[in-house]
């Protein structure tokens, strides 16, 4: 798949913006990752997409970085409270249902490739880490960008996107991918 057809897809699937980057742009911080281990979205320990049984942050980083490019995808959506965890549980839900139908139209013309979402994987209801059973599908799941350490609003202002956004919430997700420059 080109990239032009990759971007057009992906703005096809509704995204608002939608970038193509060198994943050498992207900028780890490992300070994120207590950001999940103070497990505020309940799933540390409780998902195979999540710290610590998705690997470490070397180990994440490492994975991305096997990939040249990434396609970054971003929602925005108006909130009424952004502080409302019900209501962002469910724009992050639709931004990663979009993801996912995006990876089903691309994936039989991409050769390799790594999603990483806009929060914990949500393939299984509930993870079959929380039943003691192995991942029931291992080359799906995918972690989030927190797990990654990727700093997100650095990622934001490369693509030229909006981070903080004012009675809106912004969620990205990140296709890497290798393709031509």
């Amino acid at each position: 798949m080109t990239e032009d057809k990759l971007l057009n897809q992906a703005e096809l699937c509704g995204f608002d913006h939608v970038c193509i980057i060198e994943t050498d742009k992207l900028i780890f911080d490992s300070r994120f990752r207590q950001f999940c281990e103070m497990n505020y979205c309940g799933n540390y320990d409780n998902n195979y997409s999540c710290p610590p049984a998705c690997g470490t942050l070397e180990e994440l980083k490492e994975r991305a970085l096997k990939f040249s490019r990434a396609l970054v995808l971003q929602t925005i959506t108006p909130v009424n409270d952004i502080m409302d965890d019900e209501e962002t549980k469910v724009i992050k839900h639709r931004h990663n249902e979009m993801t996912w139908n995006l990876i089903h139209k691309a994936e039989g013309e991409l050769l390799k490739f790594l999603p990483a979402m806009a929060g914990p994987c949500g393939l299984c209801s509930p993870c079959a880490k929380k039943e003691g059973n192995p991942c029931r599908f291992p080359e799906k799941k995918a972690s989030c960008l927190s797990a990654y350490c990727i700093q997100v609003d650095a990622l934001a202002k490369v693509c030229g996107m909006e981070y903080y956004c004012e009675g809106e919430v912004a969620f990205f997700s990140l296709l890497f991918f290798d393709g031509k420059k």
